[in-house]
Parts: structure tokens; C-alpha cells; sequence
């Protein structure tokens, strides 16, 4: 394709409609391709993502095809400078420009058909113009990912203000915005997703946000300090509930979930992993969802464990981190027959056996390190790719045929409790084990001589145990172990030479 007439056949389809030449990275003239696509008076819909191209390359006199509707020039070099032909797309309903290296907004010359316009993953900064706002048609705006600034109350006003508006998506996360949430937010009522992620917003969670009855998704998470309204529990249509790694200073009781019949993932954390939310749940409250995801970390749930579970038999992440917890696991919590992906009861203070009775789906991660589990290790779901039970109170020996077992293991953390015997020789079946950690326990006996069988470990930790004998030669053979660490047991003899 190195002569740019190759595409001259192109200019003949006067009736085409549509085009997508994404990804082909030409080697030839780009004007050349340009004027080409320029003789197209049909062209609806044109798609360039991702060509290579620079805005030099897309610089025409005039502009021939009027009657485009979808313009996609994402993941090219723009090198801050969008070509003015765009603005003389009348009947321009959706323009791409994500990641193409734009460094301002351009939106003075916008044409006011659009309907969606993506301008995320750029460098584009300054202030939020209330222009945007004026963009009424607007069902899609994606500003993600740039380094806006300032407050959005004057765009959010204008915006508000249309009598036809019908935004369902406004992606404003990962900028510089800052300032309160405006109350005018709440009549957007078309809203779907609303994504306000790392930012540095304040202040509360305006009380109008339970007019949103159609959205679906929210994400407030890292910004700053703020309270949670209850008029949460108002969105009915909600799937998607993200207010992780707030410095949240709240009590959540069952006004704020109480209508949300839809939600399926539900993420509450403080960044400050200090525990300013408290759950104040009755323990007869039946929630009128059905969870998925639920993530709760450095809140206060407990002391007791959520009795509100009963009925979340649909679970597939169940992570309550630091969450206050001082309690056994009940029974009904195995009665649920759960099969999950990940289990994390980090730090809490769960006492009782360990959970072996739950099912698991392929390359899962279990973690109940931190708390006061007690009795022997025992074997869990040979699914299980990440185990962590370090420091708690487990004792016994590790299982002979833990190996075997638990083939899918790629980390293994069982340090910090009281477990004795020796080392299994079926850890050589761990042909994935990437990290081993058993130090801090009393074990005893030499380390198996099982290491030659090329394991890709890059962590090995025996440290702080009775093991004697000398160190096997096999350890040589880890080709990609980074940390070793034997310090403090009985080892005699030579360390193994290459």
C-alpha cells in the first residue's frame, strides 16, 4: 500500500455510507488518503482509530463530506490542534477524540448536535467551561482522565438547565476538579453513570442525588472529606454503588440502601484506613438486593458479623477489611453455598477454625490473615491460587499432601502462627508458586531437597523457625528467586553453592 492511489477506488463509491479504517497505520502520503476520503459526499460515518495520524496529516481546504454523523480519530497525535473542518460538521452527532494527544477543550466551535463526545486520556487542562453545558443534546460527555480543573457548579447549572437534556453518562473522573458537588446535579434526571472518581471534590454528596432515578452507576471515590446522603437509598435503578477510598465520617443505616432492589456491587473504604463509618444496621434488616461484589474496607461493621448477609446467596467478591469484626463465623454463612472469587477478612478479629467448607471459582484469592483463627491448617478448594492466614493462631503441621491438593497455588502465606513438623515434600507439586512464606512458626526438620524441579519462585521466606540440617543444593535452581530468607534457625553445614 505504499502508493497513496491505491485508495483512489475509494473516491468512485459515492454512495458509501460508512468506513472504518482503524489500525491500519498506512505508510503512505496521509493528504493523499484524506482527500480521498474527503470526495465521499455520502460518508456517514468514518472511523480512523488509532492510524497514526498526526493533525498536519488531516489538514484539508474545504470539507466535501458534510453528511457525517460519527467522527472516530481516537489514539492519534493531534499534537494539541484539532482540525477546523470539525466544527464544520453540521450533522456531527458523535465525536471520538480519547487519547489523541489534545492539551485544550475546543469546545467554542462544537457543533451543538452531538450527542457524544469523548475528549478523556488527553492533556487537556484548565477550567471546565460552561459552554460544554450549552451542549444540550449531549447523551454521552467522557472527560476522564485529563487535568481539568476548578469547580463544575457553572457547567453542571447551564447543563441543568436544558429543557431537552437527556445526558445518561458523564464521566468526570481522574482530573484536578475540586470544590463542592452542586445541588443542580439532581436535575439530570436522564443521568445513568456518573463517574466523579480521583478527584479532589468536598463536602457532602448532595441530597438531590436521589432524583437520579435512572442512574445505574455512581463512583465518588478518592476525593475528599464528605458525608454520605441518604437519599442514596432512593436510586432505584442502581447497579454500580463506588464511594471507595473516601475519608468518609458517616453512619450508613438501612434508609441509605433500603430501595436499591438493583444493586449488585457495592464498594465503601476510607483512604485514611482509620475507621470513620459505622454501619448501624438492625440485625433483622433484609436488604432488597442481591450482591455480587460487596467490598467494605475500614469501616465499622461489626463487632458482630453482618446478620444483613443471610440472603446474599449470589456473592462472588466478599471483602470486609479492618471492619471491627470480633466474632465467629456463623453457620448460616456456609449455608449460603457460596462460590466465590475473592475472600478477605484481613484484619479483623475472627476467631474459630479457619473456612475450609467454601467453594471457589478457578485462580481465587483467600485472605483471613490478621485475625485469631485457632486449630490445625487444614486443606481449602484445590481452586485456590492466593492463600493468606498469616498471623493468627493456627498450629498442627502443614498438610503432607497440601501440594497435591492445592495444585493452582501461586502464593502461600501461612506465616505468623505456631505451626510445627516439617516441610511437605508435595510442595514440589506447587509447580506455580511464585511466593512461600512460612517464617515465624516452629517448624522443625530439614528443608526438603525438592527445589530442582524448576518452581518459579521469587519469594522464599523460612526465616524465624527451628529448621536444621544444611540448606539443599536444589535451591540453586530457582532461576528467579529474589528474596531468599533463612535468618534465625539451626542450619550447620556449607550455603549451597551454583
Amino acid at each position: 500500500m505504499g502508493d497513496p492511489h491505491h485508495l483512489e477506488w475509494l473516491s468512485r463509491l459515492s454512495f458509501l455510507k460508512y468506513l472504518n479504517l482503524s489500525g491500519l497505520g498506512f505508510s503512505y502520503e496521509y493528504k493523499a488518503m484524506i482527500q480521498t476520503l474527503n470526495s465521499l459526499p455520502s460518508l456517514e460515518e468514518l472511523r480512523l482509530h488509532n492510524c497514526g495520524l498526526s493533525s498536519a496529516d488531516l489538514n484539508i481546504s474545504f470539507v466535501n463530506f458534510t453528511s457525517l454523523r460519527v467522527l472516530d480519530l481516537s489514539d492519534n497525535d493531534l499534537n494539541c490542534t484539532l482540525p477546523h473542518w470539525v466544527f464544520n460538521l453540521k450533522n456531527l452527532v458523535h465525536l471520538d477524540l480519547s487519547g489523541s494527544n489534545l492539551c485544550r477543550q475546543f469546545l467554542d466551535g462544537i457543533v451543538d448536535s452531538l450527542e457524544h463526545l469523548d475528549l478523556s486520556h488527553n492533556g487537556i487542562g484548565g477550567r471546565l467551561s460552561s459552554n460544554l453545558g450549552k451542549l444540550c443534546n449531549l447523551r454521552n460527555l467522557k472527560l476522564s482522565h485529563n487535568a481539568i480543573s476548578g469547580e463544575i457548579t457553572g457547567f453542571v447549572n447551564t447543563l441543568s438547565a436544558c429543557s431537552n437534556n437527556s445526558l445518561e453518562t458523564l464521566d468526570l473522573g481522574s482530573n484536578a476538579f475540586m470544590g463542592n458537588l452542586p445541588g443542580t446535579l439532581g436535575y439530570i434526571k436522564s443521568l445513568k453513570v456518573l463517574q466523579l472518581q480521583n478527584n479532589s471534590f468536598r463536602g457532602s454528596i448532595p441530597e438531590s442525588i436521589g432524583n437520579l432515578t435512572s442512574v445505574e452507576q455512581v463512583f465518588r471515590c478518592r476525593n475528599e472529606k464528605s458525608l454520605i446522603p441518604e437519599s442514596l437509598g432512593q436510586l432505584s435503578k442502581l447497579v454500580v454503588l463506588d464511594i471507595s477510598n473516601n475519608p468518609w465520617e458517616d453512619v450508613i443505616t438501612e434508609a441509605h440502601l433500603m430501595n436499591l432492589s438493583r444493586l449488585e456491587e457495592f464498594s465503601i473504604s476510607n483512604e485514611l484506613h482509620n475507621i470513620s463509618v459505622v454501619f448501624n444496621i438492625s440485625s433483622n434488616w433484609i436488604p432488597p438486593f442481591k450482591l455480587r461484589h460487596l467490598i467494605i474496607k475500614s469501616c465499622q461493621l461489626g463487632p458482630k458479623f453482618p446478620t444483613w448477609l443471610q440472603n446474599q446467596n449470589q456473592l462472588i467478591t466478599l471483602v470486609l477489611k479492618n471492619a471491627s469484626i470480633f466474632d465467629i463465623i456463623p453457620h448460616w454463612f456456609f449455608q449460603l453455598d457460596l462460590q466465590l472469587q475473592t475472600l478477605d477478612f484481613v484484619h479483623n478479629k475472627i476467631f474459630g477454625r479457619a473456612l475450609n467448607k467454601l467453594r471457589f471459582f478457578p485462580g481465587s484469592t483467600m485472605d483471613l490473615g490478621s485475625n485469631q483463627f485457632d486449630g490445625p491448617l487444614t486443606l481449602f478448594s484445590s481452586n485456590i491460587s492466593t492463600l493468606s492466614l498469616n498471623n493468627n493462631m493456627l498450629s498442627g503441621s502443614i498438610p503432607s499432601d497440601i501440594g497435591k491438593a492445592m495444585p493452582m497455588l501461586t502464593y502461600l502465606d501461612i506465616s505468623w502462627n505456631s505451626l510445627n513438623g516439617g516441610i511437605p515434600l508435595s510442595i514440589s507439586n506447587l509447580t506455580e508458586l511464585t511466593s512461600f512464606n512460612i517464617s515465624n512458626n516452629h517448624l522443625s526438620g530439614e528443608v526438603p531437597d525438592v527445589w530442582k524441579h524448576k518452581l518459579p519462585l521469587i519469594v522464599l521466606d523460612a526465616s524465624n523457625n527451628m529448621l536444621s540440617r544444611t540448606i539443599p543444593k536444589s535451591i540453586s535452581f530457582l532461576q528467579m528467586l529474589t528474596f531468599l530468607l533463612l535468618s534465625n534457625n539451626n542450619f550447620s553445614g556449607e550455603f549451597p553453592s551454583c
